[in-house]
């Protein structure tokens, strides 16, 4: 299964919290063409920000797993997608966080449109990364 579609953290976020961009997310899943992608370091900044945001840990962990398990499928970085992020940092002048530029290369490596809400991500050029900004 091919995928089309990398979804960034803040993507998730706003589909768990049903804030302005979630129903776009949503029509990711119903339209049937498969799951989207995350990249594996969204694992980690996914619980991480769950766990600020919800007062109990096992409802953050059972979101989590809901995400991993059932909704998308979970990609690893690789050597292909670390010389990629390089590439991508590269492309801006201002500063992009390691994991949003490892977010965004999983994008690229696959010749997937990357999801966000997030605006240091929308500086990254359309011809490196294909992109579908959500409102924020």
């Amino acid at each position: 299964m091919s995928v089309t579609h990398i979804l960034d953290t803040s993507a998730l976020l706003a589909h768990y919290f049903d804030e302005p961009g979630a129903e776009e997310v949503q029509g990711l899943w119903a339209s049937g063409s498969g799951k989207p992608g995350i990249c594996a370091v969204t694992v980690t900044e996914l619980k991480v920000r769950l766990r600020e945001e919800l007062t109990e840990d096992a409802e953050a962990e059972q979101a989590v797993e809901a995400y991993l398990e059932e909704l998308t499928i979970c990609l690893p970085v690789d050597r292909v997608v670390a010389e990629l992020a390089w590439q991508v940092k590269e492309s801006v002048s201002e500063r992009i966080p390691l994991i949003d530029a490892l977010i965004a290369a999983t994008a690229r490596a696959r010749n997937a449109v990357l999801v966000h809400r997030d605006p240091h991500l929308a500086c990254i050029p359309r011809e490196v990364v294909d992109q579908l900004v959500l409102p924020g």
